[in-house]
C-alpha cells in the first residue's frame, strides 16, 4: 500500500508514507534528481545505490540524498515502512521562517549521501513531524492557517533534521571536499554580513580568490549563483525585519543598507513578489 500526501500546493515540497510496500520503480519515480530527498525507515529495510556506492537503510535509520544524484532501489523488504519528503532548495529559501545558521546550511551542500542512526526519541519526533504535515485537518484548503501551519511544520522538521545530521557527523569528523569547504565559509561570511555588503566582490575578498573563481565553485557545488545566495539572504533577513512593528520602512532600508527606498523596494519587489508595504500589511491580514 502507498499513501501520498502533498501538503503544500506548489510541487516543490512532498511528503510521503509508504506501507508495506515492495514495488521497487515507483519508489525510483517518487526520487527526483532536483529535489532534495529524506528517507526514514520505520519497519523493514531498503538498499539502495547512489553514486556506485551501497546503503542499506535498516528499521529506524535515516538517508540524506542530496540534489543531483540518482538513486538506483537494489532491494526492498517486504514489511518495509517509510517516510519520505522531497523538496527542491528554491522552496527552502522562499520559506525559511528564521534566518538559517551555517550548520542548516552544510546540511543542505554536501554532496555525499549520509546515513544516521536514530536514537529512539528523534525517531519518535520525527515521525509526529511527518504525521503533523500529512494530518487530513489541515488538507482542507479553506482552513483559515492551511499555509502558515505547513510552512512552521516544514520549518520544524526541517530544523530537527539539520539538528541530528549535525550532531552525528560533527562527532564523525566528516571530510568535506575543498570546494565544499570553502562553500560554508562563503555562507559563514554571508550570514555575518549580508545586511551590509550585497556585492560579490566583497566575499571573494574575504576569501582571497577572484569573484569569477568563487561564483565558478558556487555554481558547481550548488547548482546556484552567489548572486542568488546573497539576494536570498537579503530577502530572508528582510523579511525579519518586516515582521518587526517597531521599526519603519525607512529604519530597515537603513540597516540593510540600500540607497534609497525605491531600490529596496523594486529588489523586494523582484524577489518576493510584493513590495515592502504588501508584504507587511499581508502579515497583520494573516
Amino acid at each position: 500500500m502507498i499513501r501520498k500526501k502533498i501538503p503544500h500546493s506548489c510541487l516543490e515540497f512532498e511528503v510521503i508514507t509508504l506501507e508495506k510496500f515492495s514495488s521497487k520503480i515507483v519508489i525510483e519515480e517518487l526520487v527526483h534528481s532536483n529535489c532534495f530527498s529524506v528517507i526514514i525507515v520505520n519497519s523493514g529495510s531498503i538498499t539502495v545505490r547512489i553514486n556506485q556506492i551501497e546503503f542499506c537503510i535498516q528499521t529506524k535509520e535515516l538517508l540524506v540524498i542530496p540534489v543531483g544524484i540518482s538513486l538506483e532501489i537494489l532491494q526492498i523488504c517486504d514489511d518495509l515502512e517509510a517516510s519520505l519528503l522531497f523538496f527542491t532548495s528554491e522552496f527552502i529559501f522562499k520559506n525559511t521562517i528564521t534566518k538559517p545558521n551555517i550548520g542548516f546550511f552544510e546540511f543542505f551542500i554536501t554532496k555525499s549521501p549520509k546515513k544516521v542512526v536514530l536514537r529512539d526519541n528523534d525517531s519518535l519526533l520525527l515521525n509526529d513531524l511527518f504525521l503533523l504535515l500529512g494530518n487530513e485537518n489541515y488538507k482542507i484548503r479553506e482552513y483559515m492557517f492551511y499555509s502558515e501551519i505547513q510552512l512552521l511544520s516544514f520549518n520544524l522538521l526541517l530544523y530537527v533534521l539539520a539538528g541530528i545530521y549535525n550532531e552525528n557527523f560533527f562527532n564523525l569528523k566528516t571530510k568535506h571536499s575543498r570546494k565544499e569547504i570553502l562553500i560554508f565559509r562563503f555562507l559563514e561570511i554571508l550570514n555575518t554580513h549580508c545586511t551590509r555588503e550585497h556585492s560579490v566582490k566583497f566575499y571573494s575578498d574575504a576569501l582571497h580568490i577572484s569573484p569569477g573563481h568563487l561564483s565558478k565553485i558556487v555554481k558547481q557545488v550548488t547548482n546556484k549563483t552567489i548572486k542568488q545566495f546573497i539576494n536570498e539572504a537579503i530577502v530572508l533577513e528582510s523579511k525579519i525585519l518586516l515582521r518587526n512593528g517597531d521599526l519603519t520602512i525607512l529604519q530597515i532600508i537603513e540597516e540593510l543598507h540600500f540607497s534609497n527606498s525605491s531600490s529596496f523596494s523594486n529588489f523586494f519587489k523582484k524577489n518576493t513578489s510584493m513590495s515592502p508595504s504588501e508584504y507587511r500589511l499581508n502579515l497583520k491580514l494573516k
